[in-house]
């Protein structure tokens, strides 16, 4: 008789909530004001105040496209460009500019502005959604 391979329970009870808590997070800065919807993102597309910052990987870039003029920043590299000294610190206190995080459903870039907080950079908020919830909403995407 063959044996089945189920998951572990255990380990269920720990990737279900965890999964859970980014939704919720993403709740969190919704209420905060520290989310735009696709909809406002594509709105203020150009606006000279906002800064997209697209936090995907490069591989992730090149097979679903990017935003026009937006900075390409690893989320896995997050940490070393809020510090100081790094480039995302330095970019927004050079510029004054509002960053807007983006990734591909909106849990990278959630985590990003919690990351940014932390760091002491208030100006934050990221994408409701992503780059699915963008491209959902007609926005225009570039490909290499």
């Amino acid at each position: 008789m063959a044996s089945l391979n189920l998951p572990n329970p255990k380990m269920m009870d720990v990737a279900v909530p965890a999964n859970m808590h980014v939704g919720l997070h993403q709740d969190e800065l919704t209420k905060q004001g520290l989310s735009l919807t696709a909809r406002d993102a594509i709105a203020s597309l150009g606006r000279p105040e906002f800064l997209l910052v697209d936090l995907r990987e490069t591989g992730e870039r090149n097979k679903h496209g990017t935003l026009a003029g937006a900075l390409h920043a690893p989320y896995g590299g997050i940490e070393d460009s809020l510090k100081p000294g790094g480039m995302l610190r330095e970019v927004a206190a050079a510029s004054g500019r509002r960053i807007v995080f983006f990734c591909a459903f909106g849990e990278r870039s959630a985590m990003a502005v919690k990351a940014a907080k932390q760091a002491g950079l208030g100006n934050t908020a990221h994408i409701e959604g992503g780059m699915d919830a963008w491209k959902k909403a007609g926005g225009p995407v570039m490909h290499a």
